[in-house]
């Protein structure tokens, strides 16, 4: 999409409010921006956020892990 058309898609923000948060993400990495004529093109990049999710659930799987255990304990029981 073009930073009108999201831009259009959220009427309560401002267009010059959406192109600094295109900015910032371009700069994270998380959006691609191609140009095309005049006009630059966003799509999200999902590889940078699937990193990010993946490390975050990660952290959780010993505790999960635990978790299951114990349950299975009390349904043994």
């Amino acid at each position: 999409m073009t930073a009108g058309d999201l831009a259009a898609a959220f009427p309560s923000i401002s267009r010059p409010a959406v192109s600094r948060h295109l900015r910032v993400l371009r700069a994270a990495g998380l959006v691609v921006a191609v140009q095309d004529g005049r006009e630059w093109r966003y799509s999200l990049d999902p590889a940078p956020l699937a990193q990010v999710t993946q490390r975050w659930f990660a952290q959780f799987a010993p505790l999960w892990e635990e978790t299951l255990a114990n349950l299975k304990r009390q349904v043994k029981e």
